[in-house]
């Protein structure tokens, strides 16, 4: 891949940092509010876990990665390096301040909250700006950036869903119920903003990572169409006529979009060349095992069959920690270990090669501290499900300290690859 059309790791490195810390004040903040789980999903502390998990830790990361991905992929400059510094500490700020009120939550109005709302706006804003003007210079356009272009206009309105609802808090101008709009918010996040993104991303990256060459672009194609129509669709439905059937109709669309996208992926790992998977793959796989349980259990909560009983509320929590915890979580991990070491050593390495030895890139962080949390990651996800399907707080609590050990180890291999001096062998 060419590589002459990076960023200058300044732009990058300080995202993954923040992503890194983001996760382990995240899984530290599980433990503290795991009980909430057991109870009722919408209270300040689940509030404030949830932002922190989708903004701080998921979110800050993708910014990092499409920053350095996009223009090598796409062969262009990135628009600017100034914007996205500017982006990088509005969102940060806007991410504290939001967060604080949150923990601090009354569900009355808060000034605070408007102000980290509105800053995340802004930050967003520019982010697109930035996304859109790279995408533009690009003399060919791919699948692979339709989608990220449409994941960027997706996450704009997830912002604006959101702020929307911490003002109808206030002022009440909106028809429908707080727990109605935060579906729409939710799930035009996790479908249009992560899904659309990670589809983008994955797409190239994947076949990439594991050596396989034409594969079906056409099943891209199609998942790219299906799924953004369910998108259009889902959100006027949600909020007029939530009707189960008409849900079921469009959910279709969007599992059916999904479905071709798996296929794809399945076809890449069958046609490998590279047989045996590193760590960070071994994470990224997991991540799309995860996807299928999340859609299960995403339908499920949507349809809330008479046999769930009391486990109908336990679904729904269930769903949305496989989806942040699980899927995004597992992705981001492993997908961590085959960018930010390549990108460092880029950075130390690239005017070296030919002329001395250097290191590989998968050197540059500890493969048995990577081995370690991804076993950790592994447990804290069994316990997480167990914890919350027998409602008990004592084994959420357990499965967080087995993510705690998870972000802690995934911290100091971070730090372990951005701090890393050059080694002359």
């Amino acid at each position: 891949m060419s590589t002459q059309n990076a960023p200058s790791p300044k732009v990058v490195l300080p995202h993954y940092i923040f992503g890194a810390l983001s996760f382990m004040v995240s899984m530290i903040l599980l433990f503290i509010v795991g009980k909430d789980l057991t109870a009722h999903y919408l209270s300040p502390g689940l509030l404030t876990l949830t932002h922190l998990l989708v903004l701080g830790w998921i979110t800050m990361i993708i910014f990092g990665a499409l920053y350095q991905l996009l223009p090598v992929l796409l062969e262009v400059k990135l628009h600017s390096e100034k914007l996205a510094l500017a982006t990088f500490i509005l969102f940060g700020v806007g991410l504290i301040l939001l967060t604080s009120a949150f923990w601090n939550f009354t569900f009355q109005h808060s000034p605070l909250m408007d102000a980290g709302g509105t800053l995340i706006l802004i930050a967003v804003v520019m982010f697109v700006i930035n996304i859109m003007r790279t995408t533009k210079k690009a003399m060919r356009k791919t699948t692979e950036s339709l989608f990220i272009v449409s994941a960027t206009h997706w996450l704009a309105l997830t912002v604006v869903a959101g702020l929307l609802i911490v003002f109808n808090f206030s002022f009440n101008f909106l028809a429908v119920s707080h727990l109605q709009l935060l579906k729409i918010h939710a799930h035009i996040g996790m479908l249009g903003w992560f899904l659309l993104l990670v589809i983008g991303v994955a797409s190239k990256l994947m076949p990439m990572f594991l050596i396989v060459h034409k594969l079906p672009e056409h099943l891209l194609k199609k998942a790219f169409v299906l799924i953004n129509a369910g998108l259009v669709a889902i959100i006027p439905v949600l909020y007029f006529y939530p009707e189960k059937w008409l849900l079921a109709l469009i959910s279709l669309f969007i599992i059916t979009g999904i479905g071709m996208f798996m296929r794809y992926n399945l076809l890449a790992f069958k046609k490998r060349l590279r047989k045996h998977l590193d760590v960070g793959m071994k994470l990224s796989a997991l991540g799309f095992i995860l996807l299928g349980l999340s859609i299960i259990l995403g339908l499920l909560s949507a349809y809330n069959p008479d046999f769930l009983g009391v486990y109908a509320l336990r679904i729904k929590v269930l769903y949305g920690l496989y989806v942040l915890v699980g899927f995004l979580s597992a992705l981001v991990l492993g997908q961590t270990y085959k960018t930010l070491p390549f990108i460092v050593w880029l950075k130390i390495y690239h005017s070296k090669v030919g002329k001395q030895k250097t290191p590989l890139p998968q050197e540059l962080y500890s493969e048995l501290l990577a081995k370690i949390h991804y076993w950790t990651y592994i447990l804290g996800m069994v316990l997480l499900t167990a914890g919350v399907l027998v409602s008990n707080a004592w084994i959420i609590q357990l499965a967080s300290i087995a993510l705690i050990v998870t972000a802690l180890l995934y911290v100091v291999n971070v730090f372990k690859i951005v701090l890393h001096k050059e080694i002359k062998l």
